[in-house]
C-alpha cells in the first residue's frame, strides 16, 4: 500500500507514534521519525524498524525545526507523507495553570506542529506530491472532563486541517485529521477510572481503542487509496 513512499512522523517514540512508525514500515514505507529527549527509545525503534531513521528535534525551537528538516532533505529527496503526531498533555485544572504552562503546550502542540508542517511542505510543493495527517483527539471535539489546555490544542488541529486543506488543494496535497477516542495507553493512561468507565459505558465497541487501530487509519489516509479523501476529520473512537 505504501511501497516506495517516505513518511515523516513527529513524536515517533511515544505510545501512538511508535505504532504509527511500525505500521508504516509493515506497509512498505521508509520511516523517518523525530524525538526530543528519549534517545534510548529512538535508537531502539531504529533497530526494530529496518531502514528507519531517527532525528532529534525540539518543537519549542523554530530554528531547530528548520535546520533539522533542511538537513533531512539533503538525504531524503522526497517526503510523501507527514504525520503530525507529537504532542504533550498537562493534567491540572485551569485555576492552577500558569502562563508558562500555556506557553509550553502551545509551543509544542500548535506552534511546533505548524513549523514542522511549513518546513516539510517546502519539499512537498517542490516535488508536487504530499499527504498530511494531523492527530487531533476526542478531547477537542466533545464535552469531556479533560485538561483544558490539551483540549484547546487538539481542537485547533481540526481547524488547522480544514484551512490547510483549502490552501494546499491547488498543489494536489491532501490534509486530513484523525480523532482518536480513549486509547489503552499513552495519554489514555492518565485518564481517571471514573472517566474511563463512563467512556466505555457509552462506547459502542465497549472498550478503549488500541494505538494500532489509529495507525491503520493514518496509513490508509497517507496512501493513494485515500486519494478522494481531503479536508476531513475522522474519528476512531469505537462509536460514541
Amino acid at each position: 500500500m505504501l511501497k516506495g513512499k517516505t513518511v515523516f512522523v513527529s513524536g515517533g517514540t511515544g505510545h501512538v507514534g511508535s505504532d504509527i512508525c511500525r505500521t508504516f514500515h509493515e506497509y512498505g514505507a521508509q520511516v523517518v521519525f523525530s524525538y526530543h529527549r528519549n534517545e534510548e527509545a529512538a535508537r531502539k525503534l531504529e533497530t526494530e524498524i529496518p531502514a528507519s531513521r531517527a532525528v532529534r528535534m525540539d518543537l519549542r525551537d523554530v530554528n531547530n525545526i528548520r535546520t533539522t528538516i533542511e538537513k533531512l532533505y539533503e538525504d531524503v529527496k522526497i517526503i510523501h507523507a507527514l504525520v503530525n503526531n507529537a504532542a504533550i498533555s498537562q493534567i491540572m485544572p485551569l485555576p492552577l495553570v500558569e502562563e508558562e504552562d500555556v506557553d509550553l503546550i502551545m509551543d509544542i502542540n500548535i506552534k511546533g506542529t505548524l513549523f514542522v508542517t511549513k518546513n516539510i511542505l517546502k519539499g512537498m510543493i517542490r516535488n508536487k506530491t504530499g499527504v498530511i495527517v494531523n492527530l487531533s483527539s476526542i478531547a477537542g471535539t466533545r464535552m469531556l472532563d479533560v485538561p483544558v489546555t490539551y483540549a484547546m490544542t487538539k481542537a485547533a488541529m481540526n481547524g488547522f486541517t480544514f484551512a490547510l486543506a483549502g490552501e494546499l488543494k491547488r498543489f494536489g496535497i491532501r490534509v486530513n485529521s484523525v480523532v482518536p477516542g480513549l486509547l489503552d495507553g499513552g495519554v489514555g493512561q492518565g485518564v481517571p477510572d471514573a472517566l474511563r468507565k463512563d467512556f466505555i459505558d457509552h462506547c459502542a465497541a465497549g472498550r478503549a481503542g488500541k494505538a494500532r487501530e489509529v495507525a491503520e487509519l493514518i496509513c490508509f489516509l497517507a496512501s493513494d487509496r485515500a486519494s478522494y479523501i481531503n479536508g476531513q476529520s475522522i474519528a476512531v473512537d469505537g462509536g460514541i
